[in-house]
Protein backbone atom coordinates (compact mmCIF):
# COMPACT_ATOMS: atom_id res chain seq x y z
CA UNK A 1 0.00 0.00 0.00
CA UNK A 2 2.76 2.42 0.92
CA UNK A 3 4.73 1.57 -2.20
CA UNK A 4 1.69 2.41 -4.35
CA UNK A 5 1.49 5.85 -2.73
CA UNK A 6 5.22 6.41 -3.23
CA UNK A 7 4.92 5.41 -6.88
CA UNK A 8 1.92 7.73 -7.29
CA UNK A 9 3.79 10.66 -5.77
CA UNK A 10 6.82 9.89 -7.91
CA UNK A 11 4.64 9.85 -11.06
CA UNK A 12 3.10 13.20 -10.18
CA UNK A 13 6.53 14.74 -9.54
CA UNK A 14 7.92 13.30 -12.77
CA UNK A 15 4.94 14.68 -14.72
CA UNK A 16 5.42 18.13 -13.22
CA UNK A 17 9.14 18.11 -13.98
CA UNK A 18 8.59 17.06 -17.59
CA UNK A 19 5.72 19.46 -18.24
CA UNK A 20 7.67 22.46 -16.90
CA UNK A 21 10.79 21.82 -18.99
CA UNK A 22 9.58 23.19 -22.37
CA UNK A 23 8.70 26.58 -20.91
CA UNK A 24 12.16 26.77 -19.36
CA UNK A 25 13.72 25.90 -22.72
CA UNK A 26 11.47 28.43 -24.44
CA UNK A 27 12.56 31.12 -21.97
CA UNK A 28 16.20 30.30 -22.71
CA UNK A 29 15.46 30.50 -26.45
CA UNK A 30 13.82 33.89 -26.00
CA UNK A 31 16.76 35.11 -23.97
CA UNK A 32 19.15 34.01 -26.73
CA UNK A 33 17.03 35.72 -29.40
CA UNK A 34 16.82 38.86 -27.27
CA UNK A 35 20.59 38.84 -26.87
CA UNK A 36 20.98 38.74 -30.67
CA UNK A 37 18.45 41.56 -31.00
CA UNK A 38 20.27 43.67 -28.39
CA UNK A 39 23.71 43.01 -29.94
CA UNK A 40 25.40 45.60 -32.15
CA UNK A 41 25.56 42.97 -34.91
CA UNK A 42 21.85 42.22 -34.46
CA UNK A 43 19.14 44.85 -34.23
CA UNK A 44 20.61 47.23 -31.69
CA UNK A 45 21.47 49.88 -34.28
CA UNK A 46 17.81 49.72 -35.38
CA UNK A 47 16.24 50.05 -31.95
CA UNK A 48 18.75 52.23 -30.11
CA UNK A 49 16.86 54.90 -28.19
CA UNK A 50 18.35 58.04 -29.72
CA UNK A 51 20.02 56.98 -32.97
CA UNK A 52 18.32 53.84 -34.20
CA UNK A 53 17.17 53.44 -37.81
CA UNK A 54 13.93 51.52 -37.34
CA UNK A 55 13.83 50.27 -40.93
CA UNK A 56 16.26 47.34 -41.23
CA UNK A 57 16.97 45.72 -44.56
CA UNK A 58 14.97 42.48 -45.03
CA UNK A 59 18.14 40.44 -45.65
CA UNK A 60 19.94 41.79 -42.54
CA UNK A 61 20.99 39.60 -39.61
CA UNK A 62 18.44 41.52 -37.56
CA UNK A 63 15.52 40.56 -39.82
CA UNK A 64 16.74 36.98 -40.16
CA UNK A 65 16.51 36.69 -36.39
CA UNK A 66 13.26 38.61 -35.97
CA UNK A 67 11.25 36.96 -38.75
CA UNK A 68 11.46 33.54 -37.07
CA UNK A 69 11.52 34.72 -33.44
CA UNK A 70 8.81 34.56 -30.81
CA UNK A 71 8.39 38.33 -30.58
CA UNK A 72 5.98 38.20 -27.64
CA UNK A 73 8.45 36.09 -25.69
CA UNK A 74 11.26 38.54 -26.45
CA UNK A 75 9.03 41.34 -25.20
CA UNK A 76 8.65 39.47 -21.90
CA UNK A 77 12.44 39.23 -21.49
CA UNK A 78 13.25 42.95 -21.90
CA UNK A 79 14.61 44.24 -18.61
CA UNK A 80 14.54 47.79 -17.24
CA UNK A 81 18.20 48.12 -18.29
CA UNK A 82 17.30 47.00 -21.83
CA UNK A 83 14.41 49.46 -22.00
CA UNK A 84 16.73 52.29 -20.93
CA UNK A 85 18.88 51.62 -24.02
CA UNK A 86 16.20 51.03 -26.66
CA UNK A 87 12.96 52.55 -27.89
CA UNK A 88 10.21 49.94 -27.73
CA UNK A 89 8.32 51.78 -30.46
CA UNK A 90 11.32 51.18 -32.73
CA UNK A 91 11.37 47.50 -31.73
CA UNK A 92 7.71 47.24 -32.75
CA UNK A 93 8.50 48.85 -36.12
CA UNK A 94 11.51 46.55 -36.66
CA UNK A 95 9.34 43.49 -35.99
CA UNK A 96 6.79 44.80 -38.50
CA UNK A 97 9.44 45.64 -41.13
CA UNK A 98 10.96 42.17 -40.75
CA UNK A 99 7.63 40.48 -41.36
CA UNK A 100 6.82 39.38 -37.81
CA UNK A 101 4.60 42.14 -36.40
CA UNK A 102 2.98 42.26 -33.00
CA UNK A 103 -0.79 42.59 -33.01
CA UNK A 104 -2.26 46.02 -32.25
CA UNK A 105 -3.02 46.36 -28.56
CA UNK A 106 -0.30 43.89 -27.50
CA UNK A 107 1.67 44.86 -24.41
CA UNK A 108 5.38 44.62 -25.12
CA UNK A 109 7.42 45.24 -21.96
CA UNK A 110 4.99 47.96 -20.86
CA UNK A 111 4.59 49.52 -24.32
CA UNK A 112 1.15 49.10 -25.88
CA UNK A 113 1.31 48.45 -29.63
CA UNK A 114 -0.82 51.21 -31.18
CA UNK A 115 -3.96 50.50 -33.15
CA UNK A 116 -3.57 51.11 -36.84
CA UNK A 117 -5.34 54.25 -38.12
Amino acid sequence: MISAKVIGVFCVLAFLAISSSPSHLQAEGCENEKNIVMNKDGCYHNIERHLGDQFPKRHSHCCQTVESADINCICRTFTAADKAKIALSKWINVAKECGNPLHAGTNCAGYRVPLLP
